[in-house]
């Protein structure tokens, strides 16, 4: 009997050593609150930018800045094309008049408009464009209208 309890307490002993726990416990984690907390943060930041982008922004006016006066200047409107590659040139304030649209023969009339404001007296050029002309057509455009004693201006059209 003693031989009998002798094996009986090497093999639980055996089976105590045989048996390891595992390396890793079975974790459970309840992220229910987790996933609340992330679409409560979602709607919060949701909320507040659409509500930041509706708020309309009052610019200060330019303190350095000066109104040209329309009657010593010349104007001209540049207007983009449909198809957003050409544009159309108005020799006025405004889209008045014949529209422009040959490049070579915008660069000619601008220079001829320029040079009778400036024998009539004008020291000013005004370019009036919506905000989808290119700026390489501006650049054509402004270059065709320098002219010694005349002021150079750029203004944006903004669509009603």
């Amino acid at each position: 009997m003693q031989q009998e309890r002798h094996e009986f307490y090497a093999n639980s002993q055996l089976d105590a050593l045989l048996k390891r726990k595992p390396l890793h416990d079975d974790a459970h984690f309840d992220i229910t609150a987790m996933i609340d907390l992330v679409f409560m943060m979602n709607i919060f930041f949701l909320v507040t930018t659409i509500g930041a982008s509706l708020v309309e922004i009052d610019l200060p006016r330019a303190q350095h800045a000066e109104a040209v006066d329309g009657d010593a200047a010349v104007f001209v409107t540049v207007m983009p094309h449909a198809d957003g590659d050409a544009v159309s040139v108005y020799l006025a304030d405004g889209v008045q008049g014949e529209a422009i649209t040959d490049a070579l023969t915008q660069e000619d009339r601008i220079r001829a408009a320029v040079a009778l404001g400036r024998s009539e007296g004008k020291t000013a050029v005004v370019f009036k464009a919506e905000k989808d002309v290119r700026l390489r057509e501006m650049a054509r455009l402004t270059s065709a209208a320098v002219a010694e004693g005349m002021e150079l201006n750029l203004a944006v059209v903004e669509k009603e």
